[in-house]
């Protein structure tokens, strides 16, 4: 079998890489032509953890190639993914200018039967939007060519793509044939997806169902994260009051950990896009609009946390540790670090930044704060003169970071633990400040 998977972003690199370490040949197709040099070279535009090593061994056995060229790409293969990115525009509508024109390529191109699977992230109606496309491009063209279409959304998490790719707990497969079904159950197969993960649908269902999950996971994060402020003030503990809301199995535990707010490149997009594909159909999603501006609420009340914590921060230096949204990934597109630090910036904090990826995105996207930015290379340069820590992005490597050279290097002992990573052991000789826990004074290293 042979495979194009089109828009090589992480999803489009990940699943090329996964599916030509089976007995599939894949091609993955970019209108960037820089960037198909670099894979082509066994380099990365972003980091994630394991797709260099596997990428490499598929490049090195040859199942998998990367190119420019669509027509060649597309008329060689029986399956063809669709994986680049649909941003929302400016109304937070998602935005189908990537998607059409790849439609169109197909159309322009196909020469044999295939199955064209939508995997990006489309509202309703997309699917059929590329039907359209693509048949009308063959009309043109005045050849008679029979395709399928697939909805096939993706669920896996940046920091874990590998292993979400090759064990997926769900595979939602939108079409409306039984022969474009059983395409994918047999390229699936190959990931030995059971039968029970499979959700067989129509398009549209397809298509919320990406949607709704994001929309649903925002929501319970804003919910904890108001929990923990209201915690704060209620003499409570998060953490116990977590763990006992996620012991009920009608809730569970995942994505109740609380925190500076939720960033990323799905959750924050698809939350404000959902809520403008209700209103288009006549609906306003009246929870997801609170979740949504509860995440913003969350990220200024950490500002307002450390200032009220240390009082004025006119001259301040505090060291930030982490900037993605999330460890193990280069991403900080809407990550709380972006706020927290513009935040106090403006409250006149001078900064001391580390991350372990972060640093060289954080560079543009902070590009107008410079002047007040020092990046570091490690939490301990991070904490050189500062007056106070702050724990934004909750890295494997903080949590062995040592807390008596941490201090050491500090001006002040002001430690902001926004992600509870020391949960109920906080480090020693500080005025140590949890998320939805009371300040406490550690005793001296």
């Amino acid at each position: 079998m042979k495979i194009c998977i089109i828009g090589m972003g992480v999803l489009g690199i990940t699943y090329a890489s996964i599916l030509s370490d089976s007995d599939v040949d894949v091609i993955g197709v970019d209108q960037d032509e820089e960037l198909i040099e670099m894979l082509n070279d066994g380099e990365l535009p972003v980091y994630e953890p394991g797709l260099r090593p596997l990428m490499a061994a598929s490049l090195d056995s040859k199942k998998l190639t990367f190119t420019s060229n669509f027509r060649q790409a597309i008329k060689e293969s029986e399956i063809i993914f669709i994986t680049c990115e649909v941003p929302n525009d400016v109304e937070e509508m998602p935005d189908l200018r990537f998607v059409k024109p790849i439609a169109q390529s197909i159309g322009n191109h196909l020469e044999n039967y295939a199955t064209i699977v939508v995997k990006s992230t489309v509202p309703p109606g997309s699917c059929r939007l590329i039907r359209t496309t693509i048949q009308k491009a063959l009309d043109e063209r005045q050849v008679d060519i029979s395709f399928d279409i697939v909805s096939n959304p993706d669920f896996s998490r940046k920091g874990v793509m590998i292993k979400d790719c090759l064990v997926p707990e769900m595979v939602v497969i939108g079409a409306e044939s039984d022969q474009a079904v059983e395409n994918m159950k047999s390229l699936y197969d190959s990931l030995h997806v059971q039968e029970e993960n499979y959700v067989i649908t129509n398009f549209q269902s397809a298509e919320l169902i990406k949607y709704g999950v994001n929309a649903f996971l925002s929501i319970k994060l804003s919910f904890i994260n108001e929990i923990a402020l209201l915690c704060e003030n209620a003499n409570a503990n998060i953490l116990d009051v977590s763990k006992g809301i996620g012991k009920d199995f009608r809730i569970g535990h995942e994505y109740l950990e609380a925190g500076p707010g939720f960033g990323g490149s799905d959750l924050p997009k698809d939350a404000k896009a959902l809520v403008e594909i209700a209103k288009a159909y006549g609906e306003e999603l009246k929870v997801l609009k609170g979740a949504i501006a509860a995440n913003q609420k969350q990220k200024d009340k950490m500002v307002e946390k450390i200032r009220r914590t240390m009082g004025p921060l006119e001259g301040k230096a505090i060291g930030i540790l982490g900037l993605s949204y999330k460890p193990e990934t280069t991403d900080m597109r809407e990550a709380p670090s972006i706020c927290i630090i513009k935040g106090l910036i403006a409250a006149g904090a001078v900064i001391r930044i580390y991350c372990p990826e972060g640093i060289q995105e954080a560079k543009w996207r902070l590009y107008k704060e410079k002047d007040q930015i020092t990046y570091c290379k490690d939490v301990y340069e991070a904490a050189d003169g500062a007056d106070a820590v702050a724990v934004i992005t909750n890295w494997r490597e903080f949590k062995g970071m040592d807390h008596q050279k941490l201090k050491e290097r500090m001006r002040d002992d002001y430690f902001f633990d926004l992600r509870n990573l020391f949960g109920d052991q906080p480090p020693q000789g500080f005025k140590y400040s949890g998320l939805g826990v009371s300040v406490i004074e550690t005793t001296s290293c």
